[in-house]
């Protein structure tokens, strides 16, 4: 029975990864449970995906994610909703799909939902600087001015050469606060001097182009 054990063993050892795994998974051997316990763990942890757990083919997952950001392009937001939902559910590990999902949830203009997604996609990439000041953009637009500094401000720190386009758009957009604070300042100066023309107060947003996502 050792020697038994052994050989099995031996073959697993030698098989390719993603075919020793779908091995295991089926085989009748004492081993299996022990893997697939430890596999089911990993999963009920997220360190896995469920993509990884049932090895579905990341070329198809790919397909469907560049069909779902085509709907998000041309303004098919539910489309794309639906899409990156389930994507988001099959292959929590992939950064883009919550950036997309995310993306799609700032159209639809349901920021919270939007918050969360940005925050899945930079803890997949820390250094994903689209999701950082896209973050950023909602909470500027929530009012909630500190996180949005703060989400800027490592977008420009994290931009050595200058030249990537969203934090050129955080630098932009910083000034733009600056530019609101200081009239917001200088609007409740004025409150009390009948004689001064009011100034509607303008939201940072509109005082730059934004970047096409």
């Amino acid at each position: 029975m050792a020697d038994e054990n052994k050989s099995e063993e031996g073959v697993f050892a030698r098989m390719d990864k993603k075919e020793a795994g779908k091995s295991k998974l089926l085989s009748p051997h004492p081993t299996r449970m022990k893997y697939v316990t430890e596999l089911l763990h990993a999963f009920a942890s997220r360190k896995i995906s469920f993509a990884a757990l049932t090895k579905l083919d990341q070329k198809k997952i790919r397909q469907v994610a560049e069909m779902g950001f085509v709907k998000l392009r041309h303004g098919r937001y539910e489309e794309a909703r639906k899409i990156f939902e389930v994507l988001t559910f099959i292959d929590h590990k992939n950064y883009f799909h919550h950036l997309a999902l995310g993306s799609v949830y700032q159209k639809l203009k349901r920021y919270v939902d939007a918050i969360f997604q940005y925050s899945q996609a930079i803890k997949q990439d820390p250094k994903n600087l689209n999701a950082l000041v896209n973050r950023g953009e909602v909470f500027l637009r929530n009012k909630n001015y500190r996180q949005a500094a703060e989400d800027f401000r490592e977008a420009i720190l994290s931009d050595q050469t200058g030249k990537d386009r969203f934090a050129n758009r955080a630098r932009s957009l910083v000034v733009a606060i600056k530019r609101s604070l200081a009239r917001d300042k200088e609007l409740k100066a004025m409150g009390g001097k009948r004689e001064l023309p009011k100034r509607k107060a303008v939201s940072p947003l509109k005082l730059v182009r934004p970047v096409r996502k």
